[in-house]
């Protein structure tokens, strides 16, 4: 007889501690409910896998957490691992390297885009490109403010190397789409991966563009799942949703969503249409600005993708860039 979901997870999670490895679940005010990030254990100092966002619900958890399993932030820290640089999961590393001086790891690649969003003026002109309505793009702005809270001492992520977690070592794994630099961190003896936004059981990871970084992120995520198809994982440890140990029947979900889906992004587009036009077939008549803009960026994604297959055209017509099917 097959055991209870909530059994098989209380039964990951003890195993987890066995090795030094605990969830820390941090409530978000937007999209996802929490994230989770990670303490690891391993000779008495510890280990932050991401932060979450730099707000007093963040500094109370990681407080608790602390209180929880013994840490003493300003003496037991040792590094911080950041796998991408998206505010609900690098936002408070600041704020915690100053409370355990610990310095703090990201990407050579998701350091490069942090550090390079776009200003008001290259804001305003992307989305006027992408046909958004001047009195949206003014209620957007600004967006990502993760560039102004960067710690003091960043640190490169190697990829390829391997990094202790806990008892085990975990190689750090460039697998983009989500961002552009992601890390996944993985361990081929236990087939355990940390998996932070590029693999999760409930919610789709979130592709998109937004006028910074590489213009065909779809592409690139596709091809990275397809070569996690070659991997063997047992159990993956998320950064949003529940804890699974069936990532090649996730894997072939998305793969095939993603098909589905660039289908019928494709089918939404008759005659000349800029990318926010396309965007509006996506949503609920009544939608927020913040859900226009999340849909925005993922339809920019869809456009970049169908382009680079040569399914359409895209070209400039006054400020605005305008597709068509080829």
């Amino acid at each position: 007889m097959q055991k209870p979901i909530m059994q098989l997870i209380n039964e990951v999670i003890q195993k987890m501690k066995g090795y030094g490895i605990y969830q820390v679940t941090i409530p978000l005010p937007f999209w996802n409910d929490n994230v989770h990030c990670y303490l690891a254990r391993r000779d008495g100092m510890w280990t932050i896998i991401d932060t979450a966002m730099d707000r007093n619900e963040t500094r109370l958890a990681w407080n608790a957490a602390f209180t929880e399993y013994g840490v003493e932030p300003n003496r037991d820290v040792e590094r911080i691992l950041i796998t991408h640089h998206h505010p609900d999961h690098f936002e408070y590393a600041r704020q915690l390297q100053q409370q355990t001086g610990a310095n703090v790891f990201l990407s050579e690649k998701e350091k490069v885009v942090a550090q390079n969003n776009l200003d008001a003026e290259s804001f305003s002109r992307f989305y006027l490109s992408a046909g958004m309505p001047q009195e949206l793009i003014m209620q957007l702005q600004p967006v990502n403010t993760s560039a102004n809270k960067f710690p003091n001492n960043m640190c490169t992520i190697d990829t390829n190397r391997l990094y202790p977690i806990g008892e085990l070592l975990f190689e750090a794994i460039q697998m983009p789409g989500h961002s552009d630099g992601h890390i996944c961190f993985y361990n081929s003896e236990e087939q355990i991966l940390l998996s932070g936004d590029h693999l999760t059981r409930e919610t789709i990871p979130y592709i998109s563009y937004h006028g910074y970084g590489n213009k065909n992120p779809l592409s690139e995520y596709l091809e990275t799942l397809k070569q996690m198809q070659l991997m063997k994982i047992s159990l993956v440890l998320p950064g949003h949703g529940p804890i699974f140990n069936d990532a090649q029947v996730r894997i072939k979900e998305l793969l095939h969503h993603y098909e589905e889906r660039i289908g019928f992004v494709l089918e939404q587009i008759i005659g000349e249409m800029s990318a926010f036009q396309v965007s509006n077939t996506l949503l609920p008549k009544r939608s927020s600005v913040l859900e226009k803009w999340i849909a925005l960026g993922e339809t920019n994604a869809y456009l970049s993708y169908l382009v680079g297959k040569g399914e359409i055209r895209e070209y400039k017509d006054g400020v605005q860039n305008k597709y068509v099917r080829s």
